[in-house]
């Protein structure tokens, strides 16, 4: 999965959408920094054993979050910067397990009221996606209606216009 054969062999790699990258060199990381193959989902995701992850995705403002979380522990740590370069070092030195990436930058934790309450919003956010499609039929609708209403405005103007007609 890495390209360095002095790399750790149990490190797994994949794109957010779940394809893994069978090759991991620093171009293609950088590649995946810069342009995610699916903008819908823009993680790049590394797993060793279990629990333990780092992941990374670009936010649509340019910044990238970074997360991690160790195999004996529940908590997850974040940062957020616009240095792409930072970012690759920092899961570099993961694989690598390099203490630096750890101590070199300001990780907080992820309070887990927090983190379900961005679960609710992202949830509620794929709502009102599917809500969007809802507009057009709003407009078709409306549409609709409005054609119903000058035909029976229509028919009301003949039926006073000629009353003989009706009979």
């Amino acid at each position: 999965m890495i390209d360095d054969p002095d790399r750790p062999a149990d490190v797994h790699v994949r794109t957010g959408d779940g394809t893994p990258v069978p090759e991991l060199t620093d171009d293609v990381l950088t590649e995946l920094l810069h342009e995610p193959p699916d903008p819908e989902c823009p993680f790049i995701v590394l797993n060793r054993g279990e629990h333990a992850y780092i992941q990374t995705r670009l936010l649509p403002d340019g910044v990238y979050e970074i997360e991690h979380r160790g195999d004996d522990s529940d908590e997850r740590f974040q940062v957020y910067t616009s240095d792409a370069r930072l970012v690759r070092d920092v899961m570099w030195g993961w694989v690598d397990e390099d203490r630096w990436w750890r101590d070199a930058v300001a990780w907080y934790r992820v309070d887990p009221a927090v983190a379900e309450v961005q679960s609710v919003l992202a949830d509620f956010e794929d709502l009102l996606d599917g809500v969007s499609v809802l507009d057009g039929i709003q407009a078709s609708m409306d549409d609709a209606m409005a054609r119903a209403d000058e035909l029976l405005a229509m028919d009301l103007d003949q039926l006073s216009a000629d009353p003989d007609e009706s009979a």
